[in-house]
């Protein structure tokens, strides 16, 4: 299991420079470590690269949309919580964030505390999701093996696995 002392890894994917650079600064000032991406594909690239605990998504760029970069970020890093924002909210883009599992759906403008509560939220539900996931395999894993050292060896594989999220 990961150790949610750790600083919360923040991707923030947003066309608006001038936003994500705002935002970046102010939350690293909170100890978030944030990668910025202008694009969807430097959001994609970023991910292939480092493993994250939260996305924040603009729903409208000019090269990937941000309903193409939570569908590719749920593949590649299924435990992500991601935050999808936008300034050209409809219903259709909220029933597709809510189809992919987005955390929240959040309108721009919006003030930097409210992100920033939501951005924790996040982080608390991906830690507990994974405990809850890695105890329910522990449990199946204690209930299908018969000898302990296979146990242990398993036991050991399944914990590394989770601290590699």
């Amino acid at each position: 299991m990961t150790d949610e002392s750790q600083k919360l890894r923040l991707l923030l994917a947003d066309d608006e420079e001038d936003l994500v650079t705002f935002l970046a600064h102010r939350l690293r000032k909170r100890d978030i470590d944030v990668t910025m991406a202008l694009s969807g594909h430097e959001a994609i690239s970023a991910a292939n690269e480092l493993k994250f605990d939260v996305a924040v998504v603009d729903l409208k760029m000019p090269d990937l949309d941000g309903i193409a970069v939570i569908e590719q970020l749920r593949v590649s890093q299924p435990f992500i919580e991601i935050i999808m924002l936008t300034g050209h909210g409809s219903h259709e883009s909220a029933w597709e964030a809510g189809r992919l599992q987005a955390f929240r759906y959040l309108m721009k403008p919006l003030d930097f505390e409210v992100l920033h509560n939501h951005i924790q939220a996040a982080w608390e539900s991906r830690h507990h999701r994974m405990k809850a996931e890695f105890e329910e395999k522990l449990e199946a894993l204690m209930l299908s093996t018969t000898s302990p050292r296979e146990l242990i060896q398993q036991s050991d594989e399944l914990r590394q696995e989770y601290e590699q999220e």
